[in-house]
């Protein structure tokens, strides 16, 4: 799976190496900064305390979400043992405002949260995870598109989009976690897919994705399509027959994953105790739809929706007779759905929601189209095609 970073760094290995880490540090950097900038970042302590005293602002579906949680206090603990040992940090930096001019109501906020006690080491391992998590998305991105790309200097160019992207899905948003952690997960699987590891290892996957975020749900979906053979369908035909369906194991293991997912899911509402899903903006079903659509709101929505994808899912419509059949079909199961549910249920101007389908879809899709492009003429389904 990690054949193409491994294939980068054989040569000149310690100065690739330090690039190689210093150009994902820099892209992993710049959506976190953007996210104190222009996102709401400084709400992201009160928000995770609420959420470990189980009295979270929207307790349906965020006190669901328990895996980045525990994470970052398994973090915090560590850090308390460990560096604020050696350097207590809130002892030794004091905050305090220039005089020079006077701050926004945000810098208010942030340096009055400086002064609650604890606040500050939260700080440090909030930032700390959350690049960490865009990071390993830079790294699983790489991976991922070098199935389909060969150029690694176009994949680097595709990263810096996606870095611009990320640091623009911040409207309406803390850090997070578990969306960028959903983004890792679904890498994660497509890289599974594409390399075909040992699709037992989905299991551990799934378990941990489920506790982590309801959108997971798609993942046994996605393996499960692309072990289906559709060289022989046609849409235009619509010759059912001739699609080709995996084998009684590969149904056995997609049954077992979503019994997983759905089994989590229900376990983690039965401990915390359910409660309806609050309602923000406006009610799921017609009202978000027309306030996505069709309002005033609408306006800021497709604004911020053309900040992350620029004009790509236009080119990628125009061009998609000409894409690998792997891709289509992961652009058929996947981009619709992914999109009806969200116009439903959420003000979508949250364009963070909307990263995996960029990444896994949209992003390699152009990138081969570009390549394909310079290479003069279409690649051969059976060199970038799943084997069979």
């Amino acid at each position: 799976m990690f054949t193409p970073i491994i294939q980068l760094l054989q040569q000149n290995r310690k100065r690739k190496i330090l690039f190689i880490a210093f150009c994902f540090s820099l892209l992993s950097l710049y959506p976190v900064y953007k996210n104190f900038y222009n996102g709401a970042a400084v709400t992201t302590y009160k928000r995770h305390i609420a959420l470990v005293e189980g009295k979270s602002e929207y307790f349906n579906p965020w006190q669901y979400r328990m895996l980045c949680p525990l994470i970052i206090e398994g973090m915090m603990w560590a850090y308390d043992h460990s560096v604020d040992k050696i350097y207590p940090v809130e002892e030794k930096i004091n905050f305090q405002f220039q005089k020079t001019s006077e701050p926004t109501a945000e810098t208010k906020e942030f340096f009055d949260l400086l002064q609650t006690k604890g606040a500050l080491k939260y700080m440090i391992v909030f930032v700390f995870f959350r690049f960490c998590l865009n990071f390993f998305v830079f790294v699983f991105a790489f991976c991922f598109w070098s199935f389909f790309v060969k150029n690694h200097w176009l994949i680097f160019f595709a990263l810096m989009f996606l870095s611009l992207a990320m640091g623009n899905a911040v409207v309406a948003s803390d850090l997070t976690f578990n969306t960028y952690l959903d983004n890792v997960f679904y890498l994660l699987a497509a890289c599974f897919i594409v390399y075909r590891v040992n699709a037992l290892w989905f299991i551990p996957l799934i378990i941990l994705a489920a506790f982590n975020r309801e959108t997971a749900m798609l993942i046994p979906a996605l393996y499960f399509i692309s072990q289906v053979n559709f060289n022989d369908f046609s849409f235009r035909k619509f010759n059912i027959k001739a699609i080709q369906w995996p084998s009684a194991k590969v149904w056995v293991l997609t049954s077992a994953l979503f019994t997983i997912f759905i089994s989590i899911f229900i376990a983690v509402r039965l401990y915390y105790g359910y409660v309806p899903a609050q309602v923000w903006k406006a009610s799921p079903g017609i009202a978000m739809i027309k306030l996505n659509l069709v309002s005033t709101v609408a306006a800021k929505s497709y604004f911020e929706m053309t900040g992350v994808f620029g004009v790509i899912p236009f080119i990628i419509l125009y061009t998609f007779k000409r894409h690998l059949a792997i891709l289509k079909v992961w652009f058929v199961t996947l981009v619709p759905l992914w999109f009806a549910v969200h116009i439903y249920s959420v003000v979508i101007y949250q364009t963070r929601l909307f990263l995996v389908p960029i990444i896994l879809v949209f992003i390699p899709m152009m990138l081969w189209l570009i390549e394909d492009y310079y290479e003069g003429q279409k690649t051969s389904k059976t060199e970038y095609d799943l084997p069979r």
